[in-house]
């Protein structure tokens, strides 16, 4: 069953606008807890402990790089290719919304963690980690045109099996 280019476009444009929504709800998020981290609103909430700060620290690091690494392995080519062969341009479009959904609560954790460590800690520099959790997000936050090009690329007509010759590659 092919589906028509109108079908395709509503379909891309429901679920861009979804994971937009999602991302930016996570921006404000990250933004209310930064503001709330330099205002200094809660900083005799917590009793400090510098030793949690720095596992927190390290945590946080650790969640930033592995969004980066889970984003770009998500995002591979081929598997995007394999994904549209497999399960249609449904699939990857499922497959593009939920990738930058679960990018966007890695950064959201991320912003949370640094709020929690700079409660904790109540050093100066533990309060500008919502600046990782925002380049986070600003890495998943998804472009339209960038889903466009993945769906024009996987829907390439493939070329004949029967006019290439074995071996090469069409």
């Amino acid at each position: 069953m092919t589906q028509t280019v109108e079908a395709i476009q509503d379909e891309l444009a429901r679920r861009h606008r979804a994971a937009v929504r999602v991302v930016s709800a996570f921006v404000a998020l990250t933004l209310l807890l930064l503001l709330l981290a330099l205002a200094g609103v809660f900083d005799d909430a917590l009793e400090p402990n510098p030793q949690l700060g720095g596992t927190l620290r390290i945590v946080v690091a650790i969640f930033a790089v592995g969004a980066i690494v889970y984003r770009r392995t998500k995002f591979s080519a081929m598997r995007l290719q394999d994904i549209a062969a497999l399960r249609g341009t449904a699939g990857l479009f499922r497959t593009l919304q939920m990738t930058t959904i679960h990018v966007a609560l890695i950064g959201g954790t991320i912003a949370v963690m640094g709020f929690v460590a700079s409660l904790m800690t109540g050093a100066p520099s533990d309060k500008w980690l919502g600046v990782i959790a925002l380049a986070v997000l600003f890495y998943a936050y998804p472009r339209r045109s960038a889903w466009q090009r993945v769906v024009d690329a996987t829907e390439q007509p493939r070329a004949d099996d029967s006019t290439a010759a074995k071996g090469t590659t069409a």
